[in-house]
């Protein structure tokens, strides 16, 4: 018999709130009724007209502690639906050959709805117990981090609603494991995108016209080629070990669009390149924004910053830190003989809005042994280890929102 938090699991997978037109009113519509079913308050609120932030509130005894929130985002990427084994928006719970277990296909699956699920699960099963934890705790469904986060997180944290949300202590947004590993991101990469624009003659394909625009493009794409093949061969030069636990440390540079040109037969007027660039925490932000800005001027060439962050806030600590809600962590941590082991997120996640506030940010997931596929074909978890997980949200949530004092 399939578990309820499982077939609610699946209801919220089923909501197809995909990029470019993300179905954010089902989503809220949704964990409205969780909320109602659940016992716990509900807000929608729009910071930004369309983008509504959801959040549960678990009512502690003393509302002057500094609350706990639990962030998770609610949008998803889009789907190439022909390289599916399954509907992608269906859900389907297939059962693994040989065992009473089952994989749970679908967009979102990994990223992140199961861990907003494993919220959902976790505050009804605290709201059941009837046991009233000291703190407030929060649970937030925000939109648009697949896009930067700046209309979701970004908006929403300058607001009243959450200013009065008296946070002191963000869990957020982590990444399955390939192996006994859980990586906790105490801090990330800056997210940069950039697209550079040429503008050159013109004329008939056939002639050997000088000062094209893609003539005075190609160097900058070939310069950050080279940059890019650095940083790979630095990366498998120093660690032989995962990939994902280590390529934080260094700087990720990807070539995502090419754009001009009208016909085979006519030379472009103007061409553009955007690439997608983080940088790592161990880079000196300006001196890398004038390193693009240079290459640009350089070569004739404009640069727009389509998306880029200007600040890099870590959160960090150690194991004598005087943070009783980051004690209260590690204590779940080693009840759940967790290996954890603090990474750089080679990404971003909308907890790098909520350190730039000045609260601590930590991004987990606990599920261990999975194949990363975040934004892959074929995304699925297993339902066993989405229930497991629904084990250490209690405890870690129990034991956070029963801290004295800070």
């Amino acid at each position: 018999m399939e578990p309820e938090s499982v077939s609610r699991f699946r209801e919220y997978l089923r909501i197809e709130s995909v990029h470019p037109n993300p179905d954010y009113y089902g989503v809220a519509d949704f964990l409205k009724k969780q909320a109602e079913e659940i016992g716990v308050e509900y807000q929608c609120i729009e910071a930004i007209k369309g983008k509504p932030v959801v959040v549960l509130k678990l009512a502690g005894s003393d509302p002057s502690l500094k609350s706990v929130i639990l962030n998770s985002h609610s949008d998803v990427v889009p789907v190439y639906r022909e390289k599916w084994k399954y509907e992608p928006f269906g859900a389907e719970r297939v059962q693994i050959e040989g065992t009473s277990d089952y994989k749970i296909y679908a967009r979102g699956a990994q990223d992140m709805k199961v861990t907003g699920s494993c919220y959902l699960e976790a505050f009804r099963t605290l709201k059941k117990s009837g046991k009233i934890l000291k703190r407030n705790v929060y649970a937030m469904f925000v939109p648009d981090e697949e896009i930067g986060g700046k209309e979701g997180m970004g908006a929403f944290i300058k607001t009243k609603e959450f200013k009065d949300m008296n946070a002191g202590f963000d869990i957020d947004e982590g990444i399955q494991s390939l192996n006994d590993v859980t990586y906790a991101f105490f801090q990330e990469r800056t997210l940069c995108w950039v697209k550079f624009i040429a503008h050159g003659n013109t004329g008939h394909g056939s002639q050997f016209i000088e000062g094209t625009a893609i003539e005075k493009l190609l160097p900058v794409i070939n310069e950050l080629s080279n940059f890019r093949k650095v940083q790979l061969d630095s990366l498998k030069e120093k660690f032989s070990i995962s990939q994902m636990q280590n390529q934080g440390n260094f700087t990720s540079v990807n070539l995502t669009m090419l754009e001009g040109g009208k016909q085979p037969n006519v030379i472009p007027a103007t061409y553009s390149a955007t690439f997608d660039i983080r940088v790592t925490p161990n880079t000196d932000l300006n001196q890398f924004f004038q390193y693009l800005e240079s290459l640009a001027a350089d070569n004739d060439v404009s640069i727009e910053y389509i998306n880029r962050d200007l600040v890099n806030i870590s959160t960090t600590f150690d194991k004598n830190s005087n943070n009783l809600l980051y004690t209260a962590f590690l204590k779940i941590i080693d009840k759940h003989n967790i290996n954890l082991t603090p990474t750089i997120c080679p990404g971003i996640t909308d907890a790098r809005f909520v350190r730039a506030e000045g609260i601590p940010a930590i991004g987990i997931n606990p599920m261990t042994f999975l194949p990363f596929l975040a934004h892959d074909h074929d995304e699925y978890i297993t339902e066993s280890k989405f229930i497991k997980a629904i084990d250490f949200y209690i405890d870690l949530i129990t034991e956070m929102a029963n801290v004295d004092s800070f």
